[in-house]
């Protein structure tokens, strides 16, 4: 790796997002404690890589709206029942939280 991550086709610098996150997750899938750096590295390109593609497909289903949409997100994962489920998981936690809030 030279430190670059591309995306379409430019280059930006590495910022390392999920360096924390990731050994935890790794170990906890059976890998070793400390995971490989390669390794991290080359699953946090993946991920980001995941991430973008998913917000691309979001930002094309939302057409010509200036804003993209929790509604784009369920449209682009609707194909996938687990993923989508967990985000009418997270949204529902989500609005609990915010209930929550507004009673204190």
């Amino acid at each position: 790796m030279d430190g670059q991550v591309e995306v379409g086709k430019k280059q930006f610098p590495r910022r390392k997002l999920f360096s924390r996150e990731l050994p935890t997750l790794m170990y906890g899938f059976g890998d070793t404690s400390p995971p490989n750096p390669a390794s991290v590295d080359v699953l946090e390109d993946i991920l980001i890589d995941y991430i973008n593609s998913i917000c691309v497909q979001a930002a094309k289903a939302a057409g010509r709206r200036s804003k993209v949409g929790i509604e784009d997100f369920r449209f682009v994962l609707r194909k996938d029942p687990k993923k989508l489920a967990r985000v009418e998981e997270l949204i529902a936690m989500n609005k609990e939280i915010e209930a929550a809030r507004s009673l204190f």
